[in-house]
């Protein structure tokens, strides 16, 4: 009969990379090394350092205690600018021009909701779900919306009407404008609409200026919908435009969205709007002499997707298609065209399905993370990548949908999906998801999640590569490596690693040292302890590390001087005692002010003694 005996072995198991944060719903028994159970304020770098996150500094402070509802950066009349939308004012919080950081007042936005600033044309357009407005760098204005050519060639009342329609009605105006040609004989000419508001102006097509003159409209015309001249016009083509105003117009069919995506097939010369609690969307058109404009939204220019009882939460342009989510389902937007029977060709826009359970719940909050939508569903983050060899746009597939939010969901069970905030900071290669002071904070360059506490966001934006951040209370701050703590109050960190059993659960150990590298910075800090399933929490070590060769310059000594300052990395040994465990988990905190902690790696040594009881 076999037997097994107990023997007295040691083993040094290294940590030489850490892994991020794992909440695994069966407990922390089966985590991997470098894997935490807990991580508060600290980051795991593109390397697998375990690395306190950067603190931020106060650049505007509105002194409102409201929300920073939105934030943009960009070029505008050929400067480059960060404008923020908090108090129901937009402000222009940094200019080129100036090279500083001050709040300077733009115009009136309603900021009750989320509020979007996207650039089109070199003007920034504005959406708040109350009004559509613009600015170009001087002037900022509610969008007047461009005045249609809507027919041409329209002959007088008594002819043969050889008219010609040119271009749909606009959304946003009740402005309309025609061409007329006259035949010599004729001076009364029928509008393609009645009940009119108003005839505007007749002028001559040649100048734009010249004034035909014309008897002022009465009630009876303007019902009728004509313009009468004072004489017969000469004979020409397309020699008189008019303009008039009709009663009603479908403004607040634009105005009440708040968000955009540009998009148009291969390029993005079309805004398409959504976020009006429905399932449709409406987009931009281009005028009849080619110009994309997103003053111009066409009567008829709108898809509906899906079912009319969930809205559209969410849309992001991918490669050569348009992502489209609704609350509980996914669908994609492409682009074409259609030939209708007079052979005019016409833009024309297909949807699509490509998941019909899984969707997006945070409005506006869809991200495009290395060419892969990231989207918010349930209590889970979606990424959304099609791996067929033969195109890189989602099709109807549902294993298109990867969930890869596993190893944080119970800290994503408490934040409120839908009211989240998300980001993409693509120069540090970090995908935020920020909620009620907390963010989640997902390194992909090293598939390592981390979680930020005492963190407040509102809104973000990546400016010169770096991060600012919106905060709820009326603050424009930067996040920055640079900052050792958030104006002054100390960041709070700490790791926990999962229980290790060292690949025998069976055995009791002993374990008297640990050693522990960290970088070379001023001023690091970092607290070392351990808990086992006997003792609670051991005595806590401090590594107290700084950088070499610091010179003394009142002294001026060259044995002062180093020429290895900040290379080498520094190992601590450090006596932590730890007696007749079966679990053991390592700790790293850090909480001085004004302080640095990198940790690079840590070793444990493991003495097996004997059978678990």
């Amino acid at each position: 009969m076999a037997t097994i005996s107990a023997t007295t072995s040691e083993k040094v198991f290294a940590i030489n990379a850490f892994r991020g944060l794992n909440q695994n719903p069966d407990g922390d028994t089966k985590l991997k090394l470098g894997e935490a159970s807990i991580i508060d304020n600290f980051r795991i770098t593109r390397d697998g350092n375990l690395q306190r996150r950067p603190g931020t500094h106060t650049e505007i402070d509105m002194e409102l205690e409201y929300p920073v509802k939105g934030l943009w950066t960009g070029f505008v009349g050929g400067h480059e600018y960060i404008l923020g939308a908090c108090n129901g004012k937009l402000y222009k919080f940094w200019a080129d021009t100036t090279q500083t950081f001050a709040a300077s007042e733009i115009g009136a936005i309603d900021t009750t909701t989320a509020v979007t600033i996207f650039p089109f044309s070199n003007i920034v357009y504005i959406l708040d779900g109350k009004k559509y407005r613009q600015w170009d760098g001087t002037t900022y204005k509610e969008v007047e919306g461009y005045v249609p050519l809507v027919y041409i060639a329209i002959p007088p009342a008594n002819s043969v009407d050889e008219s010609s329609v040119l271009e749909n009605v606009n959304r946003l105006t009740a402005k309309r404008r025609v061409w007329l040609s006259p035949d010599g004989a004729g001076d009364t000419f029928q509008m393609p609409e009645k009940d009119l508001y108003s005839i505007d102006y007749a002028v001559q097509t040649s100048d734009g200026t010249t004034v035909v003159p014309y008897v002022t409209p009465d009630a009876t015309s303007l019902a009728n919908g004509t313009i009468t001249f004072t004489s017969a016009p000469g004979q020409a083509v397309n020699s008189i435009e008019v303009g008039y105003t009709v009663k009603n117009d479908f403004r607040s069919q634009v105005e009440g969205n708040k968000y955009a995506e540009l998009f148009a097939g291969q390029q993005d010369t079309r805004v398409f709007l959504y976020g009006d609690g429905t399932n449709r969307t409406i987009y931009s058109g281009i005028d009849y002499n080619g110009d994309p404009r997103a003053d111009y939204y066409p009567d008829l220019y709108e898809c509906r997707v899906g079912d009319a009882n969930t809205p559209i939460t969410g849309m992001i342009r991918h490669y050569s298609s348009l992502v489209c989510y609704k609350t509980a389902s996914t669908w994609m937007i492409t682009a074409t065209s259609l030939t209708l029977a007079d052979n005019l060709d016409i833009p024309a826009f297909y949807v699509q399905p490509v998941n019909r359970e899984i969707g997006n719940a945070a409005p506006g909050q869809v991200r495009l993370v290395l060419n892969s939508p990231y989207s918010l569903f349930g209590n889970d983050v979606y990424q959304w990548t099609n791996s067929s060899y033969y195109t890189s746009n989602l099709t109807s597939d549902e294993r298109q949908a990867k969930r890869i939010s596993d190893r944080v969901w119970a800290a994503l069970d408490k934040f409120s999906t839908e009211e989240c905030y998300c980001f993409d900071h693509n120069a540090g290669q970090e995908y935020y998801v920020c909620w009620n002071n907390e963010a989640l904070v997902y390194n992909y360059a090293a598939d390592a999640w981390t979680h930020y506490k005492d963190f407040p966001v509102s809104c973000m934006i990546s400016f010169k590569d770096e991060v600012y951040i919106g905060t709820p209370d009326g603050k424009l701050k930067h996040l920055a490596d640079k900052y050792l703590d958030d104006d002054d109050v100390p960041i709070s960190a700490y790791w926990e690693s999962g229980s290790m059993g060292f690949n025998q659960d069976y055995m009791r150990k002993y374990s008297a040292q640990v050693w522990v590298a960290v970088a070379p910075e001023g001023n690091s800090e970092i607290y070392v302890s351990a808990i086992t399933d006997r003792q609670a929490g051991l005595k806590e070590r401090v590594i107290n590390v700084s950088a070499e060769g610091g010179p003394n310059f009142g002294t001026w000594s060259f044995l002062d001087f180093s020429f290895g300052i900040t290379q080498r990395p520094k190992m601590k040994r450090l006596k932590i005692k730890a007696k007749k465990f079966v679990y053991y988990k390592l700790t790293f905190s850090c909480i001085a002010a004004n302080t640095r902690a990198t940790v690079l790696a840590a070793d444990i040594r493991v003495r097996f003694t004997g059978m678990a009881k």
